[in-house]
């Protein structure tokens, strides 16, 4: 990351697709430190999203992390659109309590380079069947969501350029490819970062106008896209590469001691 952004000055978004706090011991003190968000903040992430394994402590173990990263200070920016609460369990919810006072909003806009950039989070159906589902829980239906955030983006927060941290994949099968589906309902996305299936996407997908990016998982790989954009256009790819996390990449010495 540090590379990229020394040889890209002000031009580089570090984004995270979500599933970011499980499968390692570290995952065990979720509620009580929050430690995956404190790192991902040290590590320069601009934003991530949720996955279905944020939740599985259950929506009151997810509301115990935030509230444990806001007591620490964190300020990592999370983005989730789509995550709802049922009819007349939304006052009894610790977890609405908690998105509200971390905060974890719908979108964000974060400028780069003198280009203002909407970034927003889903959580894909595949992904929702995964979920410890807490009885107050009930997902908005991403398409719908992301038409509404878009138009909103676009019309409103005049953005120049919109990204989707996609926790719901792509497939072969195309019937079941949620991020394929997503960038044909809703066109005006310029990329989706896309996450839960865990593809390795040596190239990217390109859906119309719309760039699918995916790394894998378990932070095996790093990928890197390069857009040339300009107002008033839509981006264009001019470099993808998944760069493997090994042995040969110099262990940075503070995330070592944290």
């Amino acid at each position: 990351i540090k590379q990229v952004q020394a040889e890209n000055p002000g031009q580089v978004l570090v984004l995270d697709a979500g599933d970011f706090s499980m499968g390692t011991l570290a995952h065990t003190l979720f509620r009580q430190e929050a430690a995956e968000l404190r790192l991902l903040e040290m590590m320069g992430y601009d934003a991530t999203t949720f996955g279905n394994h944020e939740f599985d402590f259950d929506s009151d173990g997810l509301a115990a992390m935030l509230k444990s990263a806001r007591e620490k200070g964190v300020k990592m920016p999370v983005v989730a659109a789509n995550i709802g609460f049922k009819k007349g369990m939304e006052d009894q919810s610790g977890l609405r309590w908690a998105l509200n006072e971390y905060p974890v909003r719908p979108y964000l806009i974060v400028e780069r380079n003198g280009l203002r950039i909407g970034i927003f989070g889903l959580l894909g159906k595949d992904a929702a069947h995964d979920l410890i589902w807490g009885e107050d829980i009930l997902l908005k239906d991403p398409v719908k969501t992301a038409q509404g955030i878009v138009k909103r983006l676009k019309d409103q927060e005049r953005v120049d350029l919109v990204v989707c941290l996609s926790h719901a994949g792509t497939s072969p099968v195309k019937g079941h490819s949620e991020d394929e589906i997503l960038a044909a309902e809703v066109p005006d996305i310029d990329v989706i970062i896309s996450g839960h299936s865990h593809t390795v996407l040596s190239r990217p997908i390109i859906k119309g106008s719309t760039v699918i990016a995916s790394a894998g998982c378990y932070g095996a790989r790093a990928g890197v896209l390069t857009l040339r954009c300009t107002r008033g256009q839509r981006p264009v790819l001019t470099g993808y590469k998944l760069q493997a996390i090994d042995a040969s990449i110099p262990a940075d010495a503070g995330i070592q001691k944290m």
